[in-house]
């Protein structure tokens, strides 16, 4: 199976499934579904018309087992598969942010780790996501970032399936606090 990109047409239906746009109507040309497929078609691929090869894209997913088609009543439902949830687990990896406040509430958050050697990948992932997000390493195992990130650190602790082995504290008073203010400009 070849890696779908999150922007390529496969993957906007994907994104489009996994944000709830249900898609619920026949792909086909029948007058009482054209409205809604051209409205859902607008949507997922930001288009004015139905591009000629949609059905395509739908079958070289079902074809992949990334969606499957249900069949209900004249309707075809459209639903991500457990692979194709995979996917979009990738894709919000991939664009994970952490949001910042306006206003620090002057509490640090500091994540610690004891990850086995067994899931050194997996720790390793860990670090390098944390140091994309702005996260300052206090030492190997423990990291420091200024503003609410518990989601997301969760988020990548479980992604990686090493979510019991992540622990989150947050800190109103810490040891070198003038240096870490300095270092996220506070």
């Amino acid at each position: 199976m070849r890696i779908i990109d999150k922007e390529s047409n496969s993957g906007k239906i994907i994104r489009a499934l996994g944000m709830g746009v249900g898609i619920a109507v026949a792909l086909s040309n029948k007058r009482a579904s054209y409205q809604i497929t051209k409205a859902l078609t607008k949507e997922i691929f930001g288009l004015n018309k139905k591009p000629k090869n949609i059905s395509s894209y739908f079958l070289r997913l079902r074809k992949q087992q990334l969606i499957d088609f249900k069949e209900n009543h004249n309707l075809c439902k459209i639903t991500l598969t457990e692979n194709g949830r995979e996917v979009l687990l990738r894709f919000n990896y991939e664009d994970l942010k952490v949001k910042t406040p306006k206003i620090w509430d002057r509490n640090f958050r500091v994540i610690v780790f004891d990850i086995p050697e067994t899931k050194r990948s997996a720790r390793d992932s860990l670090r390098e996501k944390m140091k994309e997000l702005g996260c300052i390493r206090f030492n190997d195992s423990v990291w420091v970032y200024p503003y609410p990130c518990q989601k997301e650190i969760d988020f990548i602790a479980n992604y990686w399936g090493i979510g019991k082995y992540v622990h989150f504290i947050l800190a109103s008073d810490i040891t070198n606090r003038d240096l870490l203010e300095k270092s996220f400009n506070l």
